[in-house]
């Protein structure tokens, strides 16, 4: 009973991950919606819970399938932002919900009429590198052309036009952009699953680099440190304000020569605190070039690193 029980417990946390930072992620795009009405930001969170729930139940696997899923659904809800905001913003709330949620049923529909057909895919997909068939992936972004025809088509709507009109047109978009969802959706899952292989094996090299990149960040913080002290004492022992901090010469504190070494260091130079004196600019330069030096030796350092225990390919 106990080790029947472990696979579920396991399971379940793998689905509440990957729907936690989902939901996280479309939370913050649904805020941008239409003046985060609470309608449009419910029918969102709501829609992205079943759809990447319900596909991580039919697709068991790994996470980044549904972080991938994630970031199709956020581009989704960035375009569909654009055009309300641009043609559609007098709408009701609940019709621009209908809208948002009829592509992502659509899909959802799609992919459980062709499940049996996808997991065949997934459980017979060989490991290791294989060919991309790139007519698959032709076929996943087919839908890109007509419903740029139809985004376009919008553009035709004037300030002038009834909301009869409006309301109609919109209808009528959402309606051909769910049917084009429909037919397309088993392609785009089946890429999304590949690309979730691809992300697997980026996260895993990104893993392997945790140690020399603390090691760099160490390294980092300590001259970001040891120039703003320089900054301080120089600043609080020379005869005259060597900062202009807004427009005004006046001594720089310790919390501002931190923000200043850090933007220095990375060769940022906001220019909201300039050097003036003679000397406090010779340490600034000093602190750019070993910034440049830093990054440009310190990312190859970390790539050696990563290349030196990376396992030889058989």
């Amino acid at each position: 009973m106990n080790a029947s029980a472990t696979p579920r417990r396991r399971r379940k946390r793998s689905l509440v991950t990957p729907i936690a930072l989902t939901v996280g992620l479309l939370a913050l795009i649904s805020l941008t919606i239409q003046g985060a009405d609470p309608g449009l930001t419910l029918a969102l969170l709501g829609a992205v819970v079943v759809v990447v729930g319900s596909c991580h139940l039919l697709f068991p696997g790994s996470r980044f399938f549904t972080i991938g899923l994630a970031n199709f659904v956020g581009i989704y809800a960035i375009i569909f932002e654009f055009f309300v905001e641009a043609h559609f913003a007098k709408l009701p709330a609940y019709l621009l919900g209908l809208g948002f949620v009829l592509p992502l049923a659509a899909f959802l529909a799609g992919v459980v009429i062709r499940r049996a057909g996808i997991r065949a895919i997934v459980h017979g997909r060989p490991q290791g590198p294989t060919r991309r068939d790139l007519r698959r992936f032709g076929r996943a972004f087919g839908w890109v052309l007509p419903l740029g025809v139809v985004g376009a088509a919008t553009f035709l709507l004037t300030p002038e036009t009834s909301q009869p009109v409006v309301r109609d047109a919109f209808v009528a978009a959402m309606g051909f952009i769910s049917f084009i969802v429909l037919l397309v959706s088993y392609d785009v899952v089946v890429l999304l699953l590949e690309t979730g292989l691809l992300f697997e094996e980026f996260f895993e090299q990104v893993a392997g680099l945790a140690e020399p990149a603390f090691a760099f960040f160490t390294f980092y913080s300590l001259l970001v440190i040891i120039f703003a002290a320089l900054y301080t004492v120089v600043d609080r022992f020379a005869p005259l304000n060597q900062f202009m901090i807004g427009g005004m010469p006046q001594r720089i504190g310790f919390a501002e020569s931190l923000y200043f070494s850090v933007v220095t260091l990375s060769t940022v130079g906001y220019g909201d605190i300039v050097p003036v004196g003679s000397f406090i600019r010779l340490v600034v330069a000093a602190e750019v070039i070993v910034g440049m030096l830093l990054l440009l030796f310190g990312f190859n350092a970390i790539f050696s690193y990563s290349s030196s225990r990376r396992p030889p390919e058989r």
